[in-house]
């Protein structure tokens, strides 16, 4: 996540000079996102992984050539796109034909754009689970990150379960409110995105 004393002009002209703090910044700010978008084209971790490494190695070499932080985002996916169908291409290479592989590619460009769609829609959520007050924010992620039982983290934490399921509701209810008036997508469909993000 990116640290709060940046602006994205301040960050973008830092990232230019080859400021090591500012190029670590990038780095993790977009490390995850492309990943998780990564993983879910080729459902593959490990491979998504190294297709996040050489991505961001690339964006790297390149630090001096981007205007803005839209530069940055639309390069990121890009090549991680490009990465990602070069990938499904070679693994469907041996079973099918050329005309085939035609139909592949063109449903794997509208499963991308989808994914594209949803690995930002995550980048939001994780910055709004982060500006949750502290109990809430440790409650939510030890429940859908982590997977632990209310009588878990509330030993964990030191709380009743009551509590911990008071600030478990309440952290939803800010989240889908803030989704909501983000217009990130339909509050009601917030628990089903954890879900799928988390499960």
């Amino acid at each position: 996540m990116k640290p709060a004393r940046y602006s994205d002009d301040k960050l973008i002209k830092q990232f230019n000079r080859g400021d090591r703090q500012a190029l670590t910044s990038v780095y993790d700010m977009w490390f995850s996102n492309i990943c998780y978008f990564a993983y879910k084209v080729t459902g593959d971790m490990a491979e998504a992984e190294d297709i996040t490494v050489t991505t961001m190695e690339a964006l790297l070499s390149r630090h001096a050539l981007f205007e803005t932080m839209a530069n940055v985002k639309a390069f990121l996916y890009i090549t991680a796109r490009n990465k990602c169908l070069k990938y499904l291409q070679s693994a469907q290479k041996q079973k099918t034909t050329h005309q085939e592989l035609s139909v592949i590619q063109g449903e794997s460009e509208e499963y991308i754009l989808a994914q594209m769609v949803k690995a930002e829609m995550m980048k939001e959520i994780y910055n709004e689970i982060e500006n949750l007050p502290a109990n809430r924010k440790d409650v939510f992620k030890l429940f859908y990150i982590e997977g632990l039982e209310v009588s878990e983290i509330a030993e964990k934490l030191k709380m009743t379960p009551g509590a911990v399921s008071t600030a478990k509701s309440r952290a939803l209810d800010q989240l889908r409110n803030i989704i909501y008036e983000k217009k990130l997508l339909p509050a009601i469909g917030l628990i089903l995105v954890i879900k799928e993000m988390f499960f």
